[in-house]
């Protein structure tokens, strides 16, 4: 049983769960334990600011099932929370691990950098206790290794975030590798068989005795861990299905099952809303019903039976089962592969209108559309939050794209961040080939420095920019002709070499109409680049998707009413 170092250990358990890659910026209080990143056969990627670096474990976790961010002790962790605050609200699992100064130094009562200047250690741990499942500061050798495992456990069990304190002295205090032996919880545990095998019954019966049952596959209860069974449940159901905001990217939308985008009012196509209100059952894949997952709350489901599937429960109507998503789900997929085909209700097969014609300029509604014919099975495609966000409930998925926007949290420049992380995590899997980037100017502009890592790490990006010299939802809401919904014009190709100039073959574009960018996205060499392409799109200021300016009315209109829902 040869002792290690406290931080050999964390980092071996690191790599116990799957993370392969460590992302952080360095920190005084942290470098003796980033020294020993590496040998325990992990890559480290310095990012070029903790929020990218957030962001980017965020991506990297939606991809691998966990992530790990290390960051220094006050202004290193707090530069980070925006970002570990998406993926406490989004169940992604990070773990945000924070070097502190050292124990006799945190007792002696002498006023230390990086501190609030009262001699409360403790002030950026209660903040983070609030963007945590579990939250340790490592100051006693004799428990951390039990204190690392907790964490991490709560971290997997909930899939959120989890934070580990560790000062310099005690990353390098020493602890038995026997702790080694006792295996994470990577993957959640099933509950009572009886609950579950009654919850299975219950959903199967409800299914058979619809008239007009669908499938809504949501994004809540930890998309990642149940995103597997999706498909085959879609083929053991044969029955229509939608996809929310939130749940979009992760199902076959070439299926001819697959019937649209579902969010109220806004929903695509448009009959998409009143197949819906058709519908008798509605089994619901992680139903998370926020405000822009769901039209403005325009979501309406009187009258009918919902089958809620969450992380941690099933509710079939009024009745709660102790039953979990990620093992009813195949369970579901083997009963009805055994069952005569359930009652359809006649909707169209969403798919790409093939006939709007290519504009002078380049408009959202043509964009979204042309997508559909752009993405190629093997993609991985990152949308940011706001405009980009609702236009891509218009764009059609082929088989093999998988993707995902972060609706709830809803961070600009969150996009750009994750999708380096994404990047990364995609390459150690080799299950995607290529990141398709899709974001606005002035979400651009928040994270731009995370190009330098699009472009120097992971598969190839094709990055789209959204140019409109503004905030279109903000525009669009308030009035196109406020000074404050103004982004200064930047060169993106331009930044795009300069952020990465050592890696050779980065090309940029500038589209000013639609029939250039049609004209490039047909393009051979464009579509099967292996180097970062960037893509700055001119587009008209006061345009923006249609069912964006659906579900924008529907917000005025409850607004002048008095309404706040």
């Amino acid at each position: 049983m040869p002792d290690i170092f406290i931080g050999e250990y964390l980092f071996r358990r690191l790599k116990q769960i799957g993370i392969e890659t460590i992302f952080g910026v360095p920190g005084d209080y942290e470098l003796s334990l980033l020294d020993q990143v590496e040998p325990q056969g992990l890559a480290w990627i310095g990012t070029p600011n903790e929020l990218v670096g957030a962001y980017a474990a965020d991506g990297y976790a939606r991809v691998k099932g966990a992530a790990a961010l290390v960051t220094t002790f006050g202004p290193g962790e707090l530069s980070a929370l925006c970002g570990i605050g998406g993926a406490f609200t989004e169940k992604v699992p990070v773990v945000h691990i924070v070097g502190y100064p050292i124990n006799a130094l945190q007792k002696s009562g002498k006023i230390l950098h990086h501190t609030l200047g009262d001699g409360d250690h403790d002030h950026y741990l209660r903040i983070s206790n609030e963007l945590s499942c579990a939250t340790t500061v490592l100051r006693d050798p004799a428990t951390a290794a039990s204190e690392i495992d907790r964490v991490l456990n709560a971290m997997l069990y909930h899939s959120q975030p989890g934070y580990i304190g560790i000062s310099e002295d005690i990353a390098y205090s020493k602890v038995t590798d026997e702790y080694l032996k006792t295996p994470l919880v990577k993957v959640l545990a099933p509950s009572a068989p009886e609950a579950e095998a009654k919850a299975v019954a219950e959903i199967v019966k409800a299914l058979e005795s619809a008239k007009a049952p669908i499938l809504m596959v949501d994004g809540g209860a930890a998309r990642p861990s149940w995103a597997e069974h999706v498909n085959p449940l879609i083929e053991a159901l044969k029955i229509p299905f939608f996809v929310t905001s939130m749940g979009k990217g992760v199902a076959n939308e070439e299926s001819p099952y697959f019937k649209g985008n579902y969010a109220g009012v806004g929903s695509w196509p448009e009959n998409a809303n009143a197949a819906v209100n058709s519908s008798d059952v509605i089994l619901w894949l992680g139903n998370y019903p926020s405000d822009f997952n769901t039209g403005i709350f325009t979501v309406d489901v009187e009258g009918k039976t919902v089958i809620d599937l969450q992380r941690f429960s099933a509710k079939v109507g009024h009745v709660e089962y102790d039953a979990r998503i990620n093992y009813v789900l195949p369970n579901l997929v083997e009963a009805f592969n055994s069952h005569a085909q359930l009652p359809q209700l006649q909707i169209q097969q969403a798919k790409p209108i093939a006939s709007l014609a290519v504009p002078q300029t380049i408009e959202h509604d043509w964009l979204w559309n042309r997508f559909s014919t752009f993405l190629k099975p093997g993609d991985l495609v990152v949308t940011e939050t706001g405009t980009c966000q609702a236009g891509i409930g218009g764009t059609v998925f082929p088989a093999g794209v998988e993707g995902w926007t972060q609706t709830i949290y809803g961070s600009i420049g969150y996009a750009t961040g994750a999708a380096a992380g994404a990047a990364v995590a995609a390459q150690e899997t080799d299950k995607h080939k290529r990141l398709v980037l899709i974001t606005g100017e002035g979400s651009m502009q928040l994270t731009i420095q995370g190009l330098t890592l699009l472009n120097r790490f992971g598969i190839p990006p094709v990055i789209f920019v959204l140019n409109n010299k503004g905030y279109t939802i903000e525009r669009f809401f308030r009035g196109w002709t406020a000074g404050y919904n103004d982004v200064d014009n930047w060169d993106y190709g331009a930044l795009s070499k300069a952020f990465a100039p050592e890696v050779t073959g980065v090309k940029s574009f500038k589209v000013e109409t639609g029939a250039q960018l049609d004209e490039l996205m047909a393009n051979e060499e464009f579509n099967n680049a292996t180097y970062p392409q960037i893509v700055d799109m001119i587009m008209g200021v006061d345009d923006a998707p249609s069912w964006m300016k659906i579900i924008f009315e529907e917000k005025k209109k409850r607004l002048l009413a008095g309404q706040d829902n």
